[in-house]
């Protein structure tokens, strides 16, 4: 009870003991002042406990959101990983099928009684796998180049980050691949030219020499 509301009942008390007002009267006013007191705390009650209910929905509901950012998180890095990792069984599995397609021709090639022909033929499927191993391995998808001999021109280059690729051939021989590549750089003098250069690499990739060719 408030000191206001104390007041008033006092006034009251007064009024009815000057005999302005009844007993009666009293104690309708008195009731009256009491009602709306404990209406009064009622109300603050229920907003008390609106104001702690949406406290924990709230609360609820960020937990439930923290959940479910956690299962997405883990679904795209576990789905990324299981990926990488489908992905890096199957070029293993693949370049296993093609070393024992070679090495299977290969014996056949051992074979005395083949014709001229028939080794040819051979040798071609040889090169063809070969090839398509290594295009697949060492030749970039975007722009056809090999990061390998990118990479080799840079370390040459005044200003490497002044590359440009332009184009990249490959002419695959029986034992080695020879790659021409064209591009653009800043020169000493800081001005664009073109260059070319051949590199050699063997049918696994390895890059076994780079060359100047004007």
């Amino acid at each position: 009870m408030t000191e206001k509301e104390l007041s008033d009942i006092e006034k009251l008390a007064e009024l009815k003991a000057k005999g302005i007002i009844t007993q009666q009267e009293f104690d309708v006013k008195k009731k009256q002042i009491l009602d709306s007191i404990s209406f009064s705390n009622n109300q603050n009650k229920k907003l008390e406990i609106e104001k702690n209910t949406k406290g924990c929905l709230k609360f609820f509901l960020i937990l439930i959101l923290v959940f479910f950012i956690l299962i997405i998180i883990a679904v795209v890095f576990g789905g990324n990983s299981k990926n990488s990792s489908v992905n890096s069984n199957a070029e293993t599995a693949q370049s296993s099928v093609s070393l024992n397609e070679i090495a299977k021709l290969q014996k056949e090639l051992e074979n005395d009684k083949l014709t001229n022909v028939q080794r040819e033929e051979i040798e071609i499927e040889i090169k063809s796998i070969k090839t398509l191993e290594f295009a697949e391995k060492n030749i970039s998808a975007w722009d056809r180049s090999n990061p390998k001999l990118v990479s080799a021109v840079k370390k040459t280059m005044n200003n490497p980050d002044s590359f440009e690729h332009v184009e990249t051939t490959f002419d695959y021989k029986k034992d080695k691949v020879i790659a021409t590549m064209i591009y653009r750089g800043n020169n000493a003098l800081g001005s664009k030219v073109l260059g070319k250069v051949l590199g050699t690499f063997d049918y696994d990739g390895k890059l076994l020499n780079i060359g100047a060719n004007n």
